[in-house]
């Protein structure tokens, strides 16, 4: 076995969770829950495919953690939010421990960029009354078309209005978080990441071009942060200390693919010691490519910033495909586990082909591995997945 790569295969703990290697595989986007957000059995047959493959830490899609305050953010997204929920992420959980691996559930509510299907007719919530100008992923494109081998008609869906929540619900919605964690916990999760990043609810906060607000939710990094915060207290009261909680965090979002903080690495820093002393176990910095900061003043990576201000140990995404690459992240204080995505949808054994040491023809990545990934035929076949007719808004 080789030794190219100490640091990535040795150990690692995170709060109360330890984990056998430092890598992480990141969680991504999947629409393949039955309609009523129920995990079918293509997840579990997925997620345990990537634990047979030598990971240390799953962290699984966004999920939508309750049903109130329009959380949910797309078509066929996995919820933790009621006993059936739960009753369908346990076999994800049993099947991701088999082997060896631990998991996360990542908590997720949409705000601002929930797909308007989803909605039941009423209007996003956000940190403010602001609007995307994006569009729902995976519409109107013909490529995605193509792959998804849908006919006829698919339009183009916009994102609606958005209105401010007030301060009580911000509290409404920061128990809902706690609650989904709590139902994560029951179905056997090791732990929840919360999402913090990528253009969903929580980032509307911590982003200052998304969060107008003048009240103790805005107007500064500290104030802008406090949701998170918030969000953290509120589950480790329901889950208490012996399961991790892990915040996601990002400079750009799914409408936003270049955005930046402004001020950089400053604002990076006061992020960081924001979220110093707070409930989190770790944060998780995701990125295109951690190394690009997207601010020429300072080339100091986002995440390096980040984990010398938080204190916090830091989960670092983003450029990160080979062994020599997730080795170097680690050594330079950029991060304490690495946070692969794409490289795992088209090598679920990853993990292991990286530690043999061997030169590997990776192949580029595709998105036939999002739509219809490599199966585990011991827990599901790739026709179970049943068309749930959604309507053309």
């Amino acid at each position: 076995m080789s030794e190219a790569y100490p640091t990535l295969f040795s150990p690692v703990t995170l709060g109360p969770m330890t984990l056998r290697n430092r890598i992480a595989m990141a969680p991504l986007t999947r629409q393949m829950a039955h309609a009523d957000g129920t995990p079918t059995d293509e997840m579990a047959a997925y997620y345990a495919r990537r634990a047979r493959g030598g990971l240390g830490l799953i962290i699984t899609e966004g999920t939508y953690e309750q049903e109130a305050f329009q959380s949910r953010a797309y078509l066929s997204q996995p919820g933790i939010a009621n006993a059936a929920h739960v009753a369908g992420w346990r076999p994800v959980c049993e099947a991701v421990h088999a082997h060896g691996a631990k998991i996360v559930i990542q908590l997720m509510h949409g705000g601002r960029v929930s797909d308007p299907r989803v909605l039941g007719g009423a209007p996003p919530v956000s940190a403010s009354a602001t609007q995307s100008g994006g569009w729902t992923l995976y519409t109107d494109n013909d490529y995605e078309k193509g792959i998804r081998n849908i006919q006829g008609a698919w339009p183009k869906v916009t994102f609606g209005q958005a209105r401010a929540l007030t301060v009580e619900e911000i509290h409404a919605v920061a128990d809902g978080f706690a609650a989904g964690a709590k139902r994560a916990v029951e179905a056997g999760a090791d732990g929840v990441e919360v999402h913090g990043a990528n253009g969903y609810l929580l980032w509307q906060f911590i982003t200052p071009k998304t969060n107008l607000r003048t009240d103790e939710f805005g107007g500064s990094p500290e104030n802008n942060v406090r949701f998170a915060r918030l969000v953290g207290e509120r589950i480790r009261a329901a889950i208490g200390p012996d399961k991790a909680i892990i915040l996601r965090l990002s400079q750009d979002g799914v409408d936003d693919f270049t955005g930046a903080w402004p001020g950089g690495t400053a604002y990076a820093k006061a992020v960081g010691k924001a979220l110093a002393g707070s409930d989190y176990d770790a944060l998780h910095w995701a990125s295109f490519n951690y190394l690009d900061n997207r601010f020429a003043d300072d080339p100091t990576p986002m995440p390096t910033v980040i984990r010398r201000a938080s204190g916090l140990p830091v989960i670092t995404n983003g450029g990160i495909a080979d062994g020599a690459q997730a080795e170097a992240a680690l050594t330079s204080g950029a991060g304490d586990m690495v946070a692969i995505g794409r490289p795992i949808f088209a090598h679920p054994d990853w993990p292991y082909i990286v530690r043999s040491g061997v030169p590997y023809p990776w192949l580029d990545f595709d998105r036939k591995y999002v739509v219809q990934p490599p199966l585990d035929f011991g827990l599901a076949y790739p026709t179970g997945l049943v068309d749930p007719g959604w309507p053309l808004p």
